[in-house]
């Protein structure tokens, strides 16, 4: 069934379904081809995963239209969490050894966790290793580098510390 679902996702659903039903076509078929989704978690238009395989999103949490996640070590999205247009997640680097060719380098793989109750602003992009802490905020168009903190609002190239954001009002279900 994974197969299939990959086949129709990125044949008929990546793209070409924009309305509505699109979204709900998109998030019944990551159900299948994902780690684990989590219930109201959706998925937009053009959010590219490779095959999935490592990936989990937590309930009613949603990737934002044109977001790349690349899958070379897993990536843990928890509950609650917003990702704006044109998020991209990267899992792995390529080494540096001076000796060597670049072309030649190996991929160093390091999983992501983003945390419950996060926001990952438009175009925002997070790199290997890292883990953004629950209620997070990243502006848009950041790198982030290094962990964030529980509560950090972390903005620029590379991300910092801009603020503190006032705890969630309500627990998450």
């Amino acid at each position: 069934m994974r197969r299939v679902a990959l086949v129709l996702y990125y044949l008929v659903a990546f793209r070409w379904i924009r309305q509505a039903g699109g979204d709900r076509l998109r998030s019944a078929l990551a159900r299948h081809i994902l780690d684990a989704m989590g219930p109201g978690a959706r998925i937009h238009v053009g959010v590219h995963f490779g095959k999935g395989r490592g990936l989990s999103l937590g309930a009613r949490s949603y990737l934002g239209r044109d977001s790349f996640i690349g899958l070379n070590a897993p990536v843990r999205i928890g509950a609650a969490v917003m990702g704006g247009p044109g998020v991209m997640i990267f899992t792995s680097n390529h080494g540096m050894d001076p000796s060597r060719l670049m072309i030649d380098q190996p991929l160093i793989p390091a999983p992501v966790t983003i945390e419950d109750d996060v926001w990952l602003g438009a175009r925002c992009i997070i790199l290997p290793g890292v883990t953004v802490g629950r209620g997070a905020v990243i502006a848009a168009g950041s790198v982030v580098t290094k962990d964030v903190p529980p509560g950090a609002i972390v903005g620029g190239i590379p991300a910092r510390h801009l603020r503190d954001r006032v705890a969630a009002a309500e627990p998450l279900a």
